[in-house]
């Protein structure tokens, strides 16, 4: 062998061990972890997912339950069992008895006693009747804006979330901008605070990677917003929206399952906007006239109606129907009554008085002529002894003067 032979093997060492001297693309490392099989791949994948969920749980906890077995009688007057691949936290009676001790529950109002902090709340009414206006001075009133009186409001304003599919940006405009110009170019002062948040749907040509339906999609994103924002009160503007079908769908359970599940672990509180259907003329609401009423009944703890009022096109009555944890409310004598107006750049309700819902719904001279006649004629005569004219008892009653006239002379 000569020396030329030798210097052609010791070049080609070189080449060998040091590619890129020579213009040579080194290949990429590849580590071991990535030329598994993807099977046991995705078994190391799961194991070091389960791993990080444990760990939150137990920084979060505070305990780990999940190398324990079994739960002995010893153990269970401390028990406050959470793990990360079980739905359900579980305890003691007694043990949930003594944290609340001393701690009265509060039933803080953010809309008098229809609406109430931690609660998921449903108000409906029919189309063009005023659900949207009176949810949005509810927003205003907890953003920190002027309340509507006399529904208390017991907390300190905060941010809220408005997810409105009601509503383009022209019809919010025309209904809180003025509708006069103002005098020497001045600049419109707002009605609202930058706490109350706006949040319009996007138009998606397709779902985000990472989300295998529609639902996941919508609930991280109300979940996103919440969080991101700090958000303790939202506003959903309607749920027909989100589930168009709310008496029989499986999608439409599983949505009102994930918001109480939403509420609860976010600890906000969520006012739901809903219609109803087309009811008999002359028809005090009922919580069957909603759309979905069964499936919304069973999920949120009250329900509050808005109706129209035959005593006067601008009229409208509040009306509550389902409270969980406060009494039942009189409706014979708790429909308020509120006036639908703009004031500058504000489309709202004031409220006028107090009334029998059937003031609203109409209690005509035929019905005077029938079975309720004697009580109708009695509360007309009790009003003219109050020294009301013919026309208050007329507006009062929902009634016409010739009717409150013909009681009176009978």
């Amino acid at each position: 062998m000569s020396f030329e032979d030798d210097d052609d093997d010791d070049e080609q060492d070189a080449r060998e061990a040091y590619p890129w001297l020579y213009g040579v693309k080194e290949e990429p490392y590849v580590p071991l972890r990535d030329q598994l099989e993807p099977k046991y791949q995705k078994v190391l994948d799961d194991e070091r997912a389960k791993l990080l969920a444990r760990r939150e749980v137990v920084d979060e906890h505070g305990e780990d339950y999940h190398n324990i077995d079994e739960i002995t009688d010893e153990m269970l007057p401390r028990v406050n069992f959470r793990v990360c691949d079980n739905l359900f936290l579980a305890k003691p009676a007694n043990a949930l008895l003594r944290a609340a001790k001393g701690k009265p529950r509060e039933e803080r109002r953010l809309f008098g006693d229809f609406w109430l902090e931690g609660e998921m709340t449903v108000l409906f009414g029919e189309t063009g009747c005023g659900k949207s206006v009176l949810a949005m001075q509810i927003a205003r009133a907890l953003t920190g804006g002027p309340r509507l009186e006399p529904f208390e409001m017991d907390v300190e304003p905060g941010r809220l979330g408005y997810f409105d599919f009601e509503l383009s940006e022209d019809q919010f405009r025309k209904r809180y901008t003025s509708d006069v110009p103002l005098p020497n170019g001045e600049a419109e002062e707002f009605p609202f605070s930058d706490r109350l948040i706006i949040c319009s749907a996007q138009m998606l040509r397709s779902l985000p990677t990472g989300f295998d339906s529609f639902h996941d999609f919508l609930i991280h994103s109300i979940m996103d917003i919440v969080e991101r924002f700090g958000t303790k009160f939202i506003i959903i503007d309607n749920i027909t929206w989100l589930s168009p079908n709310l008496e029989s769908s499986p999608n439409a359970q599983r949505l009102m399952k994930t918001l109480v599940q939403l509420k609860n672990r976010l600890r906000i509180s969520i006012l739901l906007l809903a219609h109803t259907k087309k009811r008999p003329p002359h028809t005090p609401i009922e919580i069957a006239h909603i759309n979905g009423s069964k499936m919304l009944s069973l999920y949120v703890e009250s329900m509050f109606a808005i109706g129209t009022s035959r005593r006067g096109k601008r009229l409208r009555y509040i009306k509550a129907l389902k409270h969980r944890y406060t009494p039942d409310r009189d409706a014979e004598t708790e429909v308020a009554t509120v006036r639908i107006g703009k004031e500058g750049n504000f489309l709202g309700f004031t409220f006028q008085n107090f009334t029998e819902e059937r003031t609203h719904v109409g209690w005509g001279y035929g019905h005077a002529a029938g079975v309720h006649g004697a009580e109708f004629v009695q509360q007309v005569k009790e009003l003219a002894d109050h020294k009301l004219t013919q026309r208050q008892i007329a507006d009062q009653l929902g009634v016409g003067t010739t009717t409150v006239n013909r009681c009176l002379k009978g």
